[in-house]
């Protein structure tokens, strides 16, 4: 049975000659595997375009339970993005966030919720100018209220340091090591609070915003119980050093 969805790329790989596997975070059916025949021949080449990282489809798909590899019958984009493939500070940091997503993102079953906060989260990514820099740990800090770990914004004078077991803000550095240092956690605290259009109202250097990177994928290793590696990360850091 053929069904219509929307969905976002995650991850791509070459399958044989002409063959491609891409998994897209749908949101009918959540995590889904696709095997697209002919992707890379001349005649496709449109369609190879619209498996970028990140990129948001309307699809019909024929959807199986339990098959592993879905097929889908058509593919197009369903919102150009004006920016994202074109700017290689938006590029890089779709590059890392698709990776990251894939490695997070499990469940094979719909949460049409947190699919309309990651598809409404890259739209507004590719029409913002101000604060690029910072979007990604803003958004990062955003999908943990629908991953269920979501730390308490009670930031203050008195409880500077964020304990990442617990997620609160605590007076002094917890007896382990899963912590952030007094100014990562003021900015955290900061970017808790700020609305993607407010983002490139917090300074940033490349050093300070590396570190808190850092910490926050550490934060989703720790409440997620995986070690994330993100390739791409090392990326992003030559990129804004």
């Amino acid at each position: 049975m053929f069904h219509k969805t929307e969905g976002i790329v995650l991850h791509g790989l070459k399958y044989g000659d002409s063959a491609r596997i891409v998994t897209v975070y749908t949101e009918a059916f959540g995590r889904c595997s696709f095997i697209l025949q002919g992707i890379h021949s001349k005649k496709s080449s449109n369609k190879a375009n619209l498996l970028q990282p990140l990129f948001l489809l309307d699809m019909e798909i024929d959807h199986r339970q339990g098959r592993e590899l879905q097929r889908a019958r058509e593919i197009r984009t369903n919102h150009p993005y004006n920016t994202v493939p074109y700017d290689i500070v938006k590029a890089s940091q779709a590059i890392f966030l698709a990776e990251l997503l894939f490695k997070v993102l499990k469940e094979e079953e719909a949460r049409p919720e947190l699919f309309q906060f990651l598809a409404h989260s890259f739209r507004i990514f590719d029409l913002i100018q101000h604060g690029v820099a910072n979007f990604h740990i803003a958004f990062l800090i955003q999908l943990t209220r629908y991953m269920g770990f979501e730390p308490t914004d009670n930031f203050s004078e008195e409880k500077p340091i964020l304990d990442m077991a617990s997620g609160l803000f605590v007076a002094s550095r917890p007896p382990h090591p899963y912590f952030m240092e007094q100014i990562e956690s003021r900015i955290f605290a900061e970017l808790i609070a700020s609305p993607y259009e407010e983002i490139g109202n917090i300074a940033l250097n490349s050093t300070l915003r590396y570190q808190i990177l850092v910490k926050i994928i550490d934060y989703f290793s720790l409440h997620l119980g995986i070690h994330l590696h993100i390739k791409s990360l090392e990326v992003l850091r030559e990129l804004f050093t």
